[in-house]
């Protein structure tokens, strides 16, 4: 495989399949600036950026090397705060001197490398009015949501993306560092048409499903990822080797979002970051519901379909995919089926999926007129951390009786699981006081949830039932 790194290409004969950016370019190519903090993708401090070709130009993102395998950036251009050594400073870096935003200095590689993604990726703003500010705030946080600092010197940091906000960009040295913007292009473009995916590759990168088919029946015992931001805690804290990985991030007929009659197909390539801005106009409570997922760097390159194949029960996604009556295309070779998600999860961390099949796609339908839906993740952070529990609602009235009713909780049982009972008594009932003061025994009987370090049952089990009955008053309001 081929990369550049900063202005430097970089060929890597046959990486290890668990080798992580961060370990390669600490052990490796002994750049230091990228920190590991907590290995985890948590906390942020070993950000980096990563450009890939899209559509004839170079998309930076932020991206946590500690759960970033090597073997996944072929033909990426990885940019480390090694890189922005330059005098005069960046603006992004003159700016965090300028309102002293470091304090003990371990977290601010890190926030360095995601606010210059945000900068790269955010046109001029000039802060006139305060619903320019507020927009302003908001990208902001959801840019940093990854970015720890242990000293809680957020305020600073703020500061300094308010100071950049409105400063012209056409000025950015940053290309200058790197050896300018057309020589980046340029050698990505070159290193793209190269082929780097022979058969006793550990880390195969496929390019088309049937190149994907061949992969895995060549190497059946290989786990197949996308972002792998899940699979790579295994090796960062759980200590285990990966001899073979099928990454399916490039195989074209995976990448796309595609709409028809009233829903949407998700490929399994698709990035959540991808999915939360396609959804802002058509199913505005997901985009809500993946800023609470994880942080950027994970959403940048998490799955949709990731998240489901992963099969926990804590999984923010799946809850609201149930009550949308999600489908899921599986593909073992050259056969598709089509099974509910309702279907898919058996017991705790055990799926439908046969020997070698996968997941392709996922169809979505989306809410018809007179359906209402509601989602809410609750956590102790509201950032980049795993939910107690995470309820989905659907639900269409008529003439304020129940007509149609979907119920699904995460973090309440084994799997993500649908309120079946709960559903069944609140269907053809007109909505009032009565029947809403009985939705706690009746989930009681769908839902027996555990005492855990996020959350006791109790809890749970109330906190829930609330919700429920919450999502059903603001339906009747």
């Amino acid at each position: 495989m081929r990369l550049l790194l900063n202005q430097t290409p970089i060929e890597v004969a046959n990486p290890s399949a668990d080798v992580t950016l961060l370990q390669w370019l600490r052990e490796c190519q002994y750049l230091t600036a990228t920190k590991e903090g907590c290995a985890v993708g948590d906390c942020g401090a070993c950000t980096v950026m990563i450009g890939r070709l899209v559509n004839d130009g170079i998309v930076y993102q932020s991206v946590n090397a500690c759960i970033a395998l090597l073997g996944s950036l072929n033909a990426c251009h990885v940019v480390t705060l090694d890189g922005l050594q330059a005098e005069p400073l960046h603006p992004v870096q003159q700016a965090m001197v300028d309102c002293h935003a470091s304090q003990c200095g371990f977290c601010s590689p890190g926030f360095v490398m995601s606010l210059l993604v945000w900068w790269l990726n955010t046109p001029v703003q000039e802060l006139t009015t305060p619903a320019d500010f507020a927009s302003h705030r908001h990208g902001v946080e959801l840019a940093l949501s990854g970015n720890l600092c242990r000293c809680t010197g957020y305020q600073p940091i703020l500061l300094a993306a308010d100071q950049l906000a409105p400063v012209d960009r056409s000025t950015d040295p940053l290309f200058s560092a790197l050896g300018g913007y057309s020589y980046c292009l340029d050698t990505l473009r070159a290193m793209s048409t190269e082929q780097h995916h022979g058969r006793l590759n550990a880390y195969q990168r496929p390019q088309d499903l049937n190149q994907l088919a061949l992969a895995y029946a060549a190497m059946p015992e290989a786990r197949l990822v996308a972002g792998a931001t899940d699979l790579a805690l295994d090796i960062t804290q759980g200590l285990k080797s990966f001899e073979h990985l099928i990454d399916i991030k490039s195989v074209a007929q995976l990448q796309a979002i595609d709409e028809h009659s009233g829903g949407l197909t998700i490929g399994a390539a698709v990035s959540l970051s991808q999915l939360e801005t396609y959804c802002q106009a058509k199913l505005p409570c997901m985009t809500a519901l993946l800023g609470r997922f994880a942080s950027r760097q994970v959403r940048n390159r998490g799955t949709l379909v990731g998240n489901i194949a992963n099969s926990s029960p804590i999984a923010d996604t799946p809850p609201l995919l149930l009550v949308l009556d999600a489908q899921l295309i599986l593909q073992r070779g050259q056969n598709q089926r089509t099974l509910a998600l309702a279907d898919f999860y058996l017991d705790y961390k055990k799926t439908a999926l046969e020997a070698g099949e996968f997941i392709h796609s996922v169809i979505l339908p989306l809410p018809t007129v007179p359906q209402q839906v509601f989602v809410e993740k609750v956590s102790k952070r509201a950032e980049d951390d795993i939910s107690s529990t995470c309820v989905a609602l659907s639900v269409t009235l008529n003439n304020g009786v129940i007509a149609q009713i979907n119920i699904a909780c995460g973090g309440m049982a084994a799997i993500p699981k649908m309120a079946s009972h709960t559903q069944s008594q609140l269907l053809g009932q007109a909505i009032d006081p009565s029947l809403l003061a009985q939705v706690p025994q009746w989930l009681a009987q769908d839902y027996h949830p555990i005492d855990d370090m996020r959350a006791s049952a109790d809890y749970r089990q109330q906190v829930t039932a609330n919700l429920i009955v919450g999502f059903l008053k603001q339906a009747m309001a």
